[in-house]
């Protein structure tokens, strides 16, 4: 038993101690027993038992591969099971956000950055039993209050100074841990086994990196799995041979590329309206990027960014209003366009705010901020993150204002022009709702 528990840090067998511990008290309440039981049932459907059993299998695989490649040791078992559990089941849930390869490029990073680096420097040493055993609750207290206040923050409640200062102190307890980690790694420089610390600190990498061919190959099936189902819907009252030749020209346009599968799966809802001799020209469309990504950038538009459409859609993007759709076609004209999903004002709120981006085929020349306001509680709180994001969209855009224009909040209109561009901001009560609309088109 000695031998085993040797295996865990402190801080580990302090986490382990206190996952006993709440387990028994959910198996002894029946109302949580209840909803345990729910959690587990819910955790263990077929196709997560899939996902863990090939995740398993494809570990499996890479272990034995790098055992024979003396890069792996029973001594990293420990902190296989423990990536593999909190890093790589964690993002194999996290794989139907992914849109291009460039969310496994970030993925590597995350693995070589400072934080990365300070985060294995403090979980390499650890205090006494019982100094970890008070110190985790009171960590994980003062973690979820800062959380709570973020969130209530978020929507609106002054909860800011509250915030700030738990996470202060978070970081306090943070550089506690990391200087007692330091004062540790000097002490005990010459007789630690640095050897077997650095394929600690490795590992993670290595694995993140070997696994990328899983996580791709999970995605693709995710996306075809999707897509699949609703051709099954649309096309009920089809036949099986119609339904498979849908499919095929779905795998053979999407292939291996994410950004063509998600291009088609996008457009999979407006299949039913096409005649069935043209699937094939359908999906060949569907796939294709946008041909401002083939051309060099235009000069027409006096705003220069406006001249730069993935440029523009990424500076955006800054705003955290969502992420912005493909530039495509509106059906019947000659119009294109981009827009952000609905961005709530508060988590749980009505009232939101879009984004929307105008133009030709190969640059933008219009761009809308459009708040709805369908709450009063909400509304002074809702008219100054549109204040806010007019402001940040005038910096990202590079213009130049009269100060007086800044003030729109408390006119009803208000309309701005000059050799680059014109400005407007107008106000409208529907009914229950209220609407800022901010439209600025480049000459």
């Amino acid at each position: 038993m000695s031998a085993i528990l040797s295996v865990f840090s402190n801080r580990e067998l302090a986490f382990l101690i206190w996952l006993v511990i709440l387990l028994v008290y959910f198996l002894i309440k029946n109302r949580w027993r209840y909803h345990l039981k729910r959690i587990i049932i819910s955790a263990f459907t077929l196709k997560l038992v899939v996902i863990y059993t090939t995740l398993a299998i494809y570990a499996s695989i890479i272990v034995i591969l790098l055992y024979l490649l003396n890069i792996w040791g029973i001594f990293l078992l420990k902190d296989t099971v423990v990536w593999l559990i909190f890093s790589a089941l964690g993002t194999a849930f996290t794989l139907n956000r992914i849109k291009d390869f460039g969310y496994f490029t970030d993925l590597i990073k995350s693995n070589i950055a400072v934080t990365a680096i300070v985060q294995f420097m403090i979980n390499l040493y650890s205090f006494s039993l019982i100094t970890e055993l008070i110190a985790l609750p009171v960590v994980a207290f003062i973690t979820a209050l800062s959380v709570y206040s973020e969130y209530y923050t978020e929507n609106g409640k002054d909860y800011q100074k509250t915030h700030s200062c738990l996470n202060k102190l978070l970081i306090i307890i943070g550089l506690v841990y990391l200087g007692f980690a330091l004062y540790k790694t000097i002490i005990e420089f010459n007789t630690t086994n640095w050897n077997d610390v650095s394929q600690q600190f490795l590992l993670p990498l290595i694995l993140t990196i070997l696994f990328i061919p899983y996580y791709w190959g999970l995605t693709l099936y995710m996306n075809y799995e999707i897509m699949f189902v609703a051709i099954n819907v649309i096309f009920r009252d089809k036949d099986k041979y119609e339904k498979c030749k849908i499919k095929f020209y779905i795998l053979y346009y999407g292939h291996l590329n994410l950004k063509r599968i998600n291009r088609i799966k996008h457009k999979i809802a407006f299949l039913a309206y096409q005649d069935a001799a043209n699937y094939k020209d359908y999906f060949k469309k569907a796939a294709q990027a946008p041909l401002y990504m083939k051309s060099s950038i235009t000069n027409k538009m006096k705003i220069k960014l406006f001249n730069n459409i993935g440029g523009c859609c990424k500076a955006l993007s800054d705003l955290q209003l969502g992420e912005f759709s493909e530039w495509k076609k509106l059906d019947g004209l000659n119009e294109f366009y981009s827009i952000t999903n609905y961005y709530l004002i508060k988590k749980d709120g009505l009232s939101n705010l879009v984004l929307s981006l105008q133009g030709e085929e190969l640059y933008i020349h219009k761009l809308e901020l459009s708040l709805s306001i369908l709450s009063p509680e909400e509304r002074n709180y809702a008219i100054s993150k549109f204040q806010e994001s007019v402001l940040n969209i005038v910096r990202i855009l590079s213009l130049s204002l009269p100060d007086d224009i800044y003030n729109f909040a408390k006119k009803n209109d208000c309309n701005y022009s000059d050799d680059i561009f014109s400005l407007s901001i107008k106000t409208e009560i529907l009914g229950n709702m209220e609407s800022f609309t901010l439209a600025i088109k480049s000459k």
